[in-house]
């Protein structure tokens, strides 16, 4: 059977293009379905005309006409998004692919990102040269530059050719032997925590699970917390929750408000860990904030350039208790079985009292990030400080909470091992809070 393939754009000013497109998709042996996208006439030959997409949300032509092209695009949009769900529904579609400028592509991506992971999505635009993150959101959308903004020529029409091609070929590869499907578990992970994450993920695959790790950048975590929604994902080591602080400071990779949400609606098994939570992260050193390099005298608050794109900057011990406070109002709300793993030694590469090359810190001195503790200087006044948050906000009352004071480093073996046999027991329907008291080196927060 031929995979049925949407061919979308604005066809009232790409319509030669898009029909080029569709030719090449048959070409290549598809099934090219045209639909409309336009914002500024209807053309009258695409096999899914403006006029039933509008239909949708009760709309017509005429209308979208009168209006401004944001209000036009608002409605074009919404109605191919329904539209195209319905096709979703009755098994219409096996791959989509879209040509167009700024216009285009914002209609036509948000078209992709109301399709489901794995289905295939390509789209052709220069706007692909610039900020692609408003394009792709959390979906996995192939986004190509197609040297032009229209016209068709030798140039296009190879670019175009290879494209169609492409599409067809990736809504004709074979479905996954569903004999060979594991549970899947959700791992959060940024390069000062990549130690424990790989470790921890390791034992989880040894154990039978398969594990998806997102990198916590922003869209990492929005795409973690949509695939709990969306029911992929049966439980996660949350070691890595570092865009909650970038949220609340005003750091670069934030994942929003939601996150830290979706596994506590799910009921599903949640291991969490501060991993990265004392860094807030920005590009170049000039687009720190004056405030922050202002405050490097205090203590945690260093600055740490990471690369020439990269700046890190410290968090307070104030700061942790704050997000301490946060974390604990989400986490009161989980429904399944949920523990804070809270490494006193540091939270990731960083955050290192002496230079250990194993946790992710060569030297020659200490972390950038380390503050320590004055009456237990071997462990991090943050970490005491996050833990003190936990205790005024978290409802430890609650049969299915834990808190696991772990005199341990973010990055030690023993520390990933101990995140990972939490989950295995978790999954397996065996872990009991309290069941690691008296253990060396662990306390349970009463």
């Amino acid at each position: 059977m031929k995979p049925k393939i949407l061919v979308g754009g604005i066809l009232d000013t790409k319509g030669e293009e898009i029909k080029y497109l569709a030719e090449q998709v048959k070409a290549a042996g598809g099934e090219p379905v045209i639909i409309e996208l336009s914002v500024g006439a209807e053309v009258g030959w695409a096999d899914i005309g403006l006029s039933k997409i509008l239909d949708t949300i009760g709309k017509k032509p005429e209308d979208i006409f009168k209006v401004d092209r944001h209000q036009a695009s608002a409605w074009v949009t919404e109605g191919s998004v329904k539209y195209v769900s319905t096709l979703l529904e009755q098994g219409e579609v096996n791959g989509i692919i879209a040509y167009g400028g700024s216009m285009g592509a914002s209609i036509a991506t948000a078209i992709m990102q109301a399709m489901p992971i794995g289905m295939p999505k390509m789209m052709l635009t220069t706007m692909a040269s610039g900020d692609i993150r408003s394009y792709i959101g959390t979906k996995d959308i192939c986004m190509m530059y197609p040297i032009a903004e229209a016209g068709l020529n030798s140039v296009t029409k190879r670019v175009l050719t290879n494209a169609a091609y492409g599409i067809v070929g990736m809504a004709s590869a074979p479905e996954l032997d569903a004999a060979d499907e594991k549970p899947l578990i959700g791992c959060m992970m940024f390069g000062v925590t990549t130690p424990a994450t790989l470790m921890a993920s390791k034992a989880l695959e040894e154990a039978g699970y398969d594990v998806i790790i997102n990198h916590a950048i922003g869209t990492g975590g929005r795409s973690m917390e949509e695939m709990i929604d969306d029911g992929y994902i049966k439980g996660i080591l949350d070691i890595t929750t570092h865009e909650l602080i970038d949220e609340m400071l005003g750091g670069v990779l934030s994942a929003g408000p939601d996150r830290l949400t979706a596994a506590s609606r799910a009921g599903i098994p949640q291991v969490v860990a501060p991993g990265g939570l004392d860094l807030i992260n920005f590009g170049p050193k000039n687009t720190v904030p004056q405030k922050f390099l202002e405050q490097t005298s205090l203590p945690g608050r260093s600055l740490y350039e990471h690369n020439p794109n990269v700046t890190c900057v410290g968090v307070l011990p104030d700061e942790a208790y704050a997000i301490a406070l946060e974390m604990a109002e989400k986490l009161n709300k989980a429904q399944g079985p949920t523990v804070i793993t809270v490494p006193m030694r540091g939270w990731g590469a960083c955050d290192t009292r002496i230079p250990d090359k194993d946790l992710g810190w060569a030297g020659p001195s200490a972390g950038p990030t380390w503050v320590s503790h004055s009456e237990k200087p071997e462990w991090s006044l943050r970490s005491v400080r996050f833990v003190e948050g936990l205790q005024e906000k978290l409802d430890l009352t609650k049969p299915n909470l834990e808190v696991l004071i772990v005199d341990q480093h973010m990055n030690q073996p023993e520390f990933a091992n101990l995140m990972s046999s939490l989950l295995i027991d978790m999954l397996n329907g065996t872990w009991k809070k309290g069941s690691l008291k008296g253990k060396p080196g662990i306390e349970s927060l009463e």
